[in-house]
């Protein structure tokens, strides 16, 4: 059965180039670059403007008018907004500058209590924000609303922050192209003929577009840092259960579920990620030493730029190959201990990570919205679907197909082998990276594709990006430029459990020497 398996994704991944090249015809003309930022208030880190407005060198409401009209501005390209709150973030943005101006207030505590004071977030649609769209993004949930915060919106909240609105995602966060029947495809700022990723797709777009400062998503497979990879921004998966990812839509009480997933800050800037999770911190019980400093002298950088070597992989395209490399030469100049990473890779990697995520408990993605206790039979959704009558895309139909199929075609006795194989592969390396060694790993084999034949593309993004999730490591994405088509480019670097440290100091350390985010259109700001 494996090597039938193996003989399908040939055929798959020919067809697949076929249709990439064929498309590459039919898409050949680049649409209308987004507008340019014309604001420098923009160009500012969350950290810097925080402070900007605590010295009342900027108002909050000058803050959130800015990313309000940005939004605005760049929406109608990009299509990343499920539902926004605008004028009620204008009222509260007052209040922050009217407690300022009252005099009242003492500011260095304001900076320990409230350390994002009047600064404007944005929060992907399957978290809940009172009020606001919570489906789910899909149809057949059209007009539900959250009635409360979850965990990490209310800490935001409480520090001082604002939200503007929550974005788009694929149909309950199933697929790497943030596409649904409620809200539509949302496209990529560097070139709307190409995807965002999913699940975290609007987040990351509104991010790669300079119109937000901070975005929270969740990530169970990559959907985090694989939005970030595409649309050009850091994104970091946190070791599990240090944020709190109830309240999630969809969900279950699963406990492999609720380790593989995690939420997670999107931001432009390294310093943003790293004041996120102390604003976590201060209501975690997770204690990340975030404020001890990393010395690279006392660390140890592994880098792997390939999967194993098989023909049903389609492999890395050489421009992240060199990125990789770039990194690790960086590293070797500044005299810190940097070699490719000295232990096997397992041949079944991708089947051992999809036996691990299809082991996550019932998720009920087909329901029936008279009775949520039922559901949906799939064979008539995917007959319907090829008619165009389902209520379901067939990004959503696949996923739920996998869990019947991939059993079928594995065993139990295969099935145990690979938990058993993986987890001496994860001991293996838990062991080698300790708590001063990171890992500069691909997030994924190419830059942004095309989103019609994005599900062709599942196997390779599992291997890389769900990797992080099913170990239970922490993983930042880190923006390494464009290439020369203008997409960004870049990797993730993984870190040894609850050593989230590292991986942030490794972000900060490669934005200094590299630059980290760059903007999508030609800036025309004023120096």
């Amino acid at each position: 059965m494996y090597f039938l398996m193996q003989i399908i994704f040939i055929v798959v991944n020919g067809i697949y180039l076929a249709l990439v090249w064929i498309l590459s015809f039919i898409h050949y003309r680049k649409p209308p670059s987004i507008p340019p930022i014309t604001e420098p208030l923009l160009m500012i880190s969350a950290t810097e403007l925080a402070k900007k407005i605590r010295e009342r060198k900027y108002t909050s409401y000058e803050v959130v008018s800015a990313y309000i009209k940005r939004i605005k501005e760049v929406n109608p390209y990009l299509n990343a907004i499920a539902e926004d709150r605008f004028e009620i973030a204008l009222t509260e943005a007052k209040n922050c500058d009217n407690l300022l101006e009252a005099g009242n207030v003492d500011i260095v505590e304001l900076q320990k209590q409230k350390p994002l004071f009047g600064i404007p977030f944005t929060v992907k649609e399957s978290l809940p924000v009172k009020g606001l769209s919570h489906t789910g993004c899909t149809l057949p949930l059209k007009g539900r609303k959250a009635s409360t915060d979850t965990f990490v919106v209310k800490t935001l909240r409480d520090a001082g922050a604002i939200p503007l609105c929550v974005t788009n995602t694929p149909e309950l966060c199933c697929g790497f192209d943030s596409y649904n029947f409620l809200y539509g495809r949302t496209h990529n700022p560097y070139d709307t003929r190409y995807i965002t990723g999913g699940s975290s797709g609007g987040e990351a777009a509104l991010l790669g577009a300079g119109s937000s400062l901070i975005g929270i998503g969740s990530d169970i497979g990559g959907s985090i840092r694989l939005p970030a990879l595409f649309c050009g921004i850091f994104g970091f998966k946190p070791s599990p259960k240090v944020i709190p990812s109830r309240d999630h839509f969809p969900s279950n009480n699963n406990e492999n579920f609720q380790n593989y997933m995690t939420f997670g800050p999107m931001t432009r800037y390294a310093d943003d990620l790293s004041l996120f999770m102390k604003v976590i911190s201060m209501k975690s019980n997770c204690d990340l030493c975030l404020d001890e400093p990393v010395d690279w002298k006392q660390m140890k950088v592994y880098y792997r730029d390939s999967l194993s070597k098989s023909l049903s992989i389609l492999s890395l395209s050489p421009e992240f190959k060199q990125c990789i490399l770039k990194a690790a030469i960086h590293f070797v100049e500044r005299d810190v201990h940097t070699e490719e990473i000295p232990i096997e890779w397992p041949a079944r990697l991708f089947e051992m990570i999809l036996a691990h995520l299809l082991d996550v408990g019932q998720i009920n993605l087909l329901m029936d919205t008279k009775n949520p206790k039922l559901r949906k039979n799939l064979i008539v959704e995917m007959i319907k679907a090829i008619f165009g009558q389902s209520q379901y895309t067939m990004s959503l139909l696949c996923f739920e197909s996998m869990k019947h199929i991939f059993p079928m075609f594995s065993g139990k006795e295969t099935l145990r082998n690979y938990f058993l194989e993986f987890k001496e592969f994860k001991q293996k390396l838990e062991n080698l990276l300790g708590k001063n060694g990171v890992l500069i790993y691909p997030t994924f084999r190419i830059t942004a594709p095309f989103p019609e034949p994005v599900l062709a593309e599942a196997r390779s993004s599992m291997a890389y990006c769900s990797l992080a999730n099913i170990l239970g490591f922490p993983a930042v994405q880190i923006p390494m430029g464009l290439n020369n088509k203008g997409m960004p480019i870049g990797f993730q670097v993984i870190a040894a459990p609850y050593q989230d440290r590292l991986c942030l100091a490794a972000a900060k350390e490669l934005e200094t020497a590299f630059g980290g985010w760059v903007p999508p259109s030609i800036s025309t700001i004023n120096n």
